[in-house]
């Protein structure tokens, strides 16, 4: 179905006549008649105000009918395989060292300081 003719079958299911609907929006007559015949088409703010009018979603709208959205189980779900590169793992080796020396450098600072505390520092 068209627009014009949602329109159409909408404004006559809720028995409005043109004029009535045209003054809620505050459109002419003869712009609903257009609408309705598909010579032209509501700007959105008037699609939107259309749409509160009937209830009804502007796709329902427009299209005449709910979508009727993917079920996901309908939709096979194959997992994502992405290749590793040379560079992403020369990165994450990289990563787990910059780590690995960070931990230890911690690990030596701490130790160096629990040493100079127990021991005191060297004098010249």
């Amino acid at each position: 179905m068209s627009f014009g003719q949602n329109l159409l079958a909408l404004r006559k299911g809720k028995n409005i006549s043109q004029d009535e609907l045209g003054g809620q929006i505050k459109v002419s007559r003869q712009t609903i008649s257009k609408w309705e015949l598909d010579e032209t088409t509501p700007e959105m703010e008037k699609l939107i105000l259309l749409s509160e009018i009937f209830d009804v979603s502007i796709d329902e709208l427009v299209k005449g009918k709910n979508p009727q959205p993917k079920i996901e189980e309908d939709i096979e779900k194959k997992p994502i395989k992405t290749k590793r590169t040379t560079r992403d793992i020369i990165f994450t080796f990289l990563k787990i060292m910059g780590i690995s020396i960070g931990i230890l450098l911690l690990v030596d600072i701490i130790v160096m300081i629990v040493y100079f505390s127990v021991n005191g520092f060297p004098t010249l």
